[in-house]
């Protein structure tokens, strides 16, 4: 049997869940960990976290009330050491804790403390450690600027980012936080970095885009009627765009690989996605909205009236309620312009590398989205 003991920070996430649901269905082959510790801050169960417990071949300990913003390095340690049952003996770490901001420079100052509370504690306390898998996110490669800053396909060569963008972002700040703390030490480190994440979350996400749409899909079936049409919630230019989605399954499966095969991966960023082939959403919004039984079709005509879909949730939210479901106020404020209006530019990731490196899995990439649909009806969160 063998010894690997896996710890999952930001487990409750988009991809820290999928990376313990994945260890747990025992990828890559049965017995590769004995051990599976889930890290959350928020509250969580085992019976809420829809995990695959009934037959585990590995030991899972869920911990919650794991906070990376409080307390000096030796603080976090403690807590560490306090409730994670086994700690001396992790040997594989998944960083998927992170902290949203408004401010930039302070998103980037608090998710790198949270990192280096992290780092602290894992030298102090596991001798065993062999390595630390982090996520980062298109935003490495400026597509939060207007146009995007390269010209795609996207390239890991064009990471990182010229400054002053580069002091924007935390995605650079990790490498140089985790290059210190594995000097000199046996562990080493990579970092994935997908574009939109396309998965299930227990407890929700306000930057689940797949959570977000099916909350709106479902609702818009309710009040307007199957087989009503439903327009892209977007601009032209965003409806014709290409891009490449990530499950969270596949982010999760790349990951575990990396983290296993050390001699190819140390300290190496890896592009994700589904498939090397990138889709525009005009491929994706009719087969999306098909799940609900609606009709999906290309952005409203300039000048009519435009549908948002967290307007349109909040307006019907009693419709909702009336089915059981609780949705958040918020839920979604921010996506919609984003992804509906600013990502009007092809953004594509290039796959080359980490497929020629040996991790050569794809799947289809809007069955990641029906997959997501799938798990969140199960799961109470959409009609």
């Amino acid at each position: 049997m063998s010894e690997k003991h896996a710890l999952v920070f930001g487990a409750s996430g988009l991809a820290g869940w999928a990376v313990v649901d994945q260890l747990l269905r025992d990828y890559p082959s049965a017995g590769t960990f004995k051990s599976v510790t889930a890290l959350v801050n928020r509250p969580l169960s085992v019976k809420d976290s829809h995990w695959p417990i009934g037959d585990l071949k590995s030991e899972l300990h869920l911990v919650s009330g794991v906070n990376l913003l409080e307390g000096t390095v030796q603080e976090f340690g403690e807590k560490l050491k306090s409730k994670v049952p086994g700690i001396s003996h992790v040997t594989h770490v998944y960083y998927f804790a992170y902290k949203q901001e408004s401010d930039p420079h302070v998103q980037t100052a608090t998710n790198c403390d949270m990192l280096k509370r992290a780092v602290g504690a894992l030298n102090d306390l596991c001798p065993s450690l062999k390595f630390i898998v982090f996520p980062s996110g298109t935003m490495g490669y400026g597509i939060y600027l207007p146009g995007g800053h390269f010209k795609a396909p996207l390239v890991e060569t064009m990471d990182p980012m010229p400054e002053p963008y580069r002091s924007e972002g935390w995605y650079y700040a990790f490498k140089e936080i985790l290059r210190e703390g594995s000097k000199d030490r046996a562990w080493t480190w990579c970092e994935v970095r997908p574009d939109i994440i396309v998965g299930f979350a227990p407890n929700g996400s306000a930057n689940s885009l797949a959570g977000h749409w099916a909350t709106y899909l479902s609702l818009y079936a309710l009040v307007e009627g199957r087989g009503a049409e439903v327009p892209f919630p977007g601009s032209e230019g965003a409806y014709t765009a290409l891009s490449t989605d990530a499950a969270s399954t596949t982010i999760a499966r790349a990951s575990i690989w990396a983290s296993l095969h050390a001699e190819k991966t140390r300290e190496q960023l890896y592009n994700i996605a589904d498939e090397p082939k990138p889709l525009a959403m005009k491929e994706r919004w009719p087969r999306l909205a098909a799940y609900f039984g609606l009709v999906g079709v290309g952005p409203a005509p300039e000048g009519s009236e435009v549908v948002r879909p967290a307007e349109y949730c909040r307006k019907h939210a009693h419709v909702l309620e009336e089915h059981g479901i609780k949705m958040e106020v918020s839920q979604g404020d921010g996506l919609d312009a984003f992804v509906g209006y600013h990502l009007d530019f092809n953004r594509q990731l290039d796959t080359g590398k980490i497929r020629a490196a040996g991790f050569d899995e794809k799947s289809d990439a809007v069955e990641g989205w029906l997959r997501a649909f799938d798990r969140f009806k199960a799961a109470g969160i959409i009609v």
